[in-house]
């Protein structure tokens, strides 16, 4: 509180006079009395002036606080914020993840299960001879699902493991034979004599394989009459070699 030493001194020296030379009544007295009030009105208002500078004081701290906790709150929420971002986002990455994971899986899954399509049929398209160990080459391909059987070479390759069924129908000129082997990768599967009596004859023979994939299959004489005594007839009997993947 800022007071006025002169005043204090002043209504001091006035209060000396006035005790010492005046009444009670005189125009002193009441001089001392306003100059008391005044005094009085001084000091409350410093009081006040004092309270209202530390309510504004108060005021201002007490907004301070809050700003910072407004300031805090709202780092607290960026970062909460950011944080849960950051997690979400590394949630989708491992979800995509563990998708493609799982179809991953799942095509290798079905790759082991479902046997594809691999089949093929091929015949001759003229008279042929069939010396001995001389692979027998269909050159007329009736369909080839799968890519495996090649009409130059005359020889099946497995594209995939699995259990395979392979068939030849071959036609002999009359008063010929011939010995026929199905050959997988140089070893006999299957061996038949076939033979023509006076009216030709055809016959068939089959094997089943289990095969690896680039394993070969292919026909094979191992003995027969000489000339073309494989008979070809494209209007009444074809000679043939087929075969199908049965199981992966």
């Amino acid at each position: 509180m800022r007071i006025s030493f002169c005043k204090i001194i002043f209504l001091n020296y006035l209060l000396t006079c006035a005790k010492s030379e005046e009444p009670h009544c005189s125009k002193y007295d009441f001089e001392e009395k306003v100059l008391e009030k005044m005094v009085r009105m001084e000091f409350q208002m410093e009081r006040m002036k004092s309270e209202m500078e530390q309510t504004v004081k108060n005021v201002d701290r007490k907004l301070n606080k809050m700003d910072e906790k407004e300031a805090k709150s709202s780092y607290t929420i960026t970062t909460t914020l950011a944080t849960f971002g950051e997690k979400i986002e590394a949630l989708q990455n491992k979800t995509t993840e563990v998708i493609d994971t799982k179809l991953k899986e799942l095509q290798i899954l079905k790759d082991q299960i479902v046997t594809p399509t691999v089949a093929f049929k091929a015949r001759l398209n003229d008279h042929t001879a069939a010396p001995k160990g001389q692979v027998i080459v269909f050159p007329v391909v009736l369909f080839n699902e799968g890519d495996a059987f090649s009409s130059e070479t005359g020889k099946f390759t497995a594209t995939t493991n699995g259990t395979y069924l392979f068939s030849i129908a071959l036609c002999v000129q009359a008063n010929n034979w011939m010995y026929v082997v199905i050959m997988v990768d140089g070893v006999a599967y299957t061996r038949t004599n076939m033979y023509g009596d006076a009216n030709n004859g055809c016959h068939t023979a089959d094997t089943v394989a289990v095969l690896k994939a680039g394993q070969s299959v292919w026909v094979q004489p191992f003995a027969s009459s000489s000339g073309n005594i494989i008979r070809h007839s494209s209007s009444q009997f074809w000679n043939t070699f087929s075969g199908v993947l049965l199981h992966k």
